[in-house]
């Protein structure tokens, strides 16, 4: 009998159905699965010069989060060293100043001294740079690091000797947030033009997004390609845009979501809380525990599938946001 192992699969992904039909661009009809990878292409621009953001985290004695202009695009919840940096191009709609937030957590027991709490010697950089798309030698160009506040602890037997130790140490949780300049040649809407939700009826919010979700996941069993397409298409050209992709790049994440969308599934349960982004204007459902590392962070909506004798798991991101002019009884809107 093969060992069947199970890996957890992080997907930031920004897989949704909508409740409504997408609009309609097509003279011929909607956006379906035989068009969507053409639809999307024609919306892609080339420029003499193609910046794609990245950020680089290295991190001693703390677990995190980072956001980029309140959108999460990268966590480490079990304490290990990620060499790859997070992209950020999909969350710069457009040139200025973006914000980029970090959220600091204690390391395992097992690697710090501090216990349930910050170190003093905790330590997390951010480090900021971007690579010409355009470049053949993709030469990295730095923008800044970023470093954790300090304090000052006098020690010492004559309390005269300095040891810088961080700010937050004795917390169990601490959050700051950055700005840089970003110049790129492309504007998105993304979720610029949503409502604020924090002043919508909660309980009726909370029941809408489960219904988005419900449907969502009704869609991929019933592998309704077509009608997921559409819902998709504003979405992935967003991505598209701001990551300069080719017609090659956008059909092979096409297929590739064509394939989670037929494999055969097996749905974990749905428990889950509800999250806040961008700014208020962005909800999702992320899993409730926080104590599985391999949950923790994920979303609420995800399956386990096999291949090839091992068992992977998908989690898909649904991000939603209620556009201006809208009402909450209408339903949900996955972000542009």
């Amino acid at each position: 009998m093969k060992n069947v192992i199970l890996f957890f699969v992080s997907v930031v992904s920004f897989w949704t159905c909508s409740q409504k039909k997408a609009t309609i661009i097509d003279k011929n009809g909607e956006i379906i699965s035989s068009n969507i990878v053409k639809k999307i292409n024609e919306q892609v621009k080339h420029y003499p010069k193609e910046p794609v953001y990245h950020v680089y985290v290295k991190n001693s004695l703390c677990l995190y989060e980072v956001l980029v202009n309140d959108f999460p695009i990268g966590k480490m919840f079990d304490y290990a060293q990620h060499a790859t940096p997070y992209d950020m191009n999909s969350e710069i709609l457009k040139s200025g100043k973006q914000k980029i937030t970090l959220r600091l957590y204690p390391a395992p027991e097992e690697y710090s001294r501090s216990g349930e709490v910050l170190s003093p010697n905790t330590l997390c950089n951010l480090e900021i740079e971007y690579v010409d798309n355009k470049d053949p030698n993709h030469k990295s160009i730095p923008i800044a690091t970023l470093k954790l506040p300090t304090k000052i602890r006098m020690a010492g037997e004559h309390n005269d000797m300095a040891i810088p130790e961080f700010e937050g140490a004795g917390k169990k949780y601490y959050e700051i947030t950055y700005e840089f300049e970003a110049t790129v040649p492309y504007e998105n809407e993304g979720w610029k033009k949503g409502q604020d939700l924090t002043k919508l009826d909660q309980k009726l919010l909370e029941k809408k997004v489960i219904e988005f979700y419900n449907s969502y996941k009704e869609n991929y069993n019933q592998k309704k390609t077509d009608l997921i397409a559409s819902n998709e298409y504003n979405l992935m050209s967003r991505d598209a845009i701001a990551q300069y992709q080719d017609k090659n790049k956008v059909s092979k994440i096409w297929n590739e979501r064509l394939d989670m969308i037929k494999v055969e599934k097996n749905w974990l349960p749905f428990d889950y809380k509800m999250n806040l982004y961008g700014n208020g204007k962005i909800i999702a459902l992320l899993q409730k525990s926080d104590n599985d590392v391999r949950l923790r962070g994920e979303s609420a909506l995800a399956f386990t599938y096999k291949n090839d004798g091992v068992t992977y798991a998908r989690f898909l991101g649904v991000y939603l946001y209620l556009p201006e002019g809208k009402k909450l009884e209408d339903g949900l809107e996955v972000i542009r």
